[in-house]
């Protein structure tokens, strides 16, 4: 009897047990199809049942939680979250519903830590790491993000989403990360080929790493479909200009604010205008430069010779100052002091010429011109012992140049040098009347006419001084000689009418 009886409890408390798990499973079943059909509220009546019916059930607990976020009572969804904690700890959907909660708090710190812990329980799945990135982002912590995007990136190489996001995090710092952005934007660029942000970003990326040749039909395309961006157009004309096309970045510059340009930009097109003659609109855009930035030392030297060839010589020579003043590297204290010194001889200001081309030599003394233009300021001071010193240590610097260097280099200084050297003893001998003194200057400055015949054939002048040089010394073949090659290459000259009287009085 007693084991009859036993048997039905057992039968009543099996059938109890399956009536339950059947309501609570009819339970999660209606709540399933009122939350899939959009009925939230009647979704968590018959889940809350479900639950507390059969408290195992963590699917019961996830769609419960899912349907408090969905009916906004974060609360009651982070309750239910804890509550299912507690019976699988590792489940990573459970964290991941936390961070939903937290999203909609607001509290983008602690969602990522709940993403976080999902993601290090089931890495394969690359929403999750969307979410992830998302919340860091949201928490301007973007050296994390950047981490999750790569991650979703690694999972799934195309993700659109991840893509633009992580170009985004790159585009946003500070400086701009360029480099890593420019393989994911050259990427959307063909995915979104119409799109003018991802266009726009994608040039800007191809500029930042210097990659002019690729940047240019980037930078045309999206200046052609939205002329307003200027940035653009000042990046085109700068890499114009980079890439040696002058007259496309003039064209550019001009459809550019001046004002907006920065130093270096500005910089970058005086010397396009510079390159093509256009010295005027050079020195605007220069003295614009130096408005922004007076200290700036690496202007006044170009400019300078800007105004060199505008004639402008007080404004050369102002400019040249300022670059000696600021700029001691002997390169360009040669060049300056040098170029002042030329201005200043154009304004017959010699003697500030003189201690500017003296500076120049002692920065560079084996510059052959610079002693040309040494000896050249002499004669313009009446100077002429030292005139005649300068040219010699023209022809001495001369030959050696010829020897070292090119064959013929120097000759033209050296012409001059040896004319110059023979037109001072020719006139230094006509004024020594002692015919037993003068003799042997005569025959000098015939020496140094010769020589700079010998590279000058046709110099009209230096042949008729060269046979007056020779009559005066008694070397009357010689002056024949020379006279009558004034005759043959000159002319119809005056030289020739006065190389005919010499003949005269040489009996011819």
């Amino acid at each position: 009897m007693n084991k009859g009886r036993r048997i039905s409890l057992v039968v009543v408390l099996f059938i109890l047990v399956s009536a339950v798990q059947a309501f609570a499973e009819n339970k999660f079943q209606a709540g399933k199809a009122a939350f899939e059909r959009g009925d939230y509220l009647a979704a968590i009546s018959a889940l809350k049942d479900a639950v507390q019916d059969e408290k195992q059930n963590l699917e019961a607990y996830l769609l419960l939680s899912k349907a408090y976020l969905k009916a906004d009572s974060v609360e009651q969804a982070s309750v239910t979250l804890f509550q299912a904690r507690e019976i699988a700890p590792s489940s990573p959907a459970i964290y991941e519903l936390l961070g939903d909660v937290y999203t909609k708090q607001h509290v983008y710190a602690m969602a990522a830590d709940q993403y976080k812990k999902a993601a290090d329980l089931d890495s394969t799945k690359p929403a999750m790491y969307l979410k992830l990135a998302d919340a860091y982002k949201r928490n301007r912590q973007y050296t994390e993000a950047a981490q999750a995007y790569r991650a979703v990136l690694r999972l799934d190489t195309a993700n659109r989403s991840a893509l633009i996001q992580l170009g985004d995090i790159y585009m946003r710092t500070k400086p701009k990360r360029f480099a890593e952005a420019l393989p994911i934007f050259e990427a959307l660029s063909l995915l979104f080929p119409d799109t003018l942000l991802i266009q726009v970003r994608y040039a800007l990326c191809l500029y930042g790493t210097g990659n002019c040749d690729k940047f240019i039909p980037v930078g045309e395309k999206v200046t052609k479909v939205d002329p307003s961006q200027t940035e653009l157009q000042t990046m085109l004309a700068d890499c114009y200009n980079k890439t040696g096309k002058i007259d496309e970045a003039i064209r550019a510059y001009r459809n550019v604010n001046l004002e907006s340009l920065s130093i270096e930009k500005l910089i970058s097109l005086a010397k396009a205008y510079k390159a093509k003659t256009i010295f005027d609109t050079a020195a605007i855009v220069y003295q614009l430069a130096l408005k922004k930035d007076s200290t700036r030392c690496d202007i006044p030297y170009e400019f300078g010779t800007i105004y060199m060839q505008l004639h402008r010589w007080n404004d050369a020579v102002r400019m040249f100052d300022r670059k000696i003043a600021c700029d001691t590297s002997a390169g360009y204290q040669f060049a300056s002091h040098y170029n002042a010194a030329v201005s200043m001889l154009q304004t017959k200001e010699y003697d500030g010429a003189l201690a500017h081309i003296k500076k120049s030599i002692s920065f560079k003394p084996e510059y052959v011109q610079a002693w040309v233009t040494l000896a050249e300021t002499y004669d313009l001071l009446k100077q002429e012992a030292e005139e005649i010193s300068a040219y010699k240590k023209v022809i001495e610097l001369g030959i050696a140049g010829n020897a070292d260097e090119e064959e013929g280099k120097y000759n033209k200084q050296l012409a001059e040098a040896y004319r110059m050297i023979g037109v001072r003893l020719l006139i230094g001998a006509t004024k020594d009347t002692d015919l037993k003194t003068n003799k042997s200057k005569y025959a000098a400055s015939a020496d140094y006419l010769k020589k700079a015949l010998q590279l000058n054939p046709k110099d009209c002048e230096a042949l008729l001084w060269a046979a007056q040089a020779y009559q005066n010394s008694n070397n009357k073949d010689d002056a024949k000689k020379y006279y009558h090659k004034v005759l043959d290459n000159c002319p119809n000259s005056k030289q020739a009418t006065d190389a005919a009287k010499g003949l005269k009085v040489l009996g011819e």
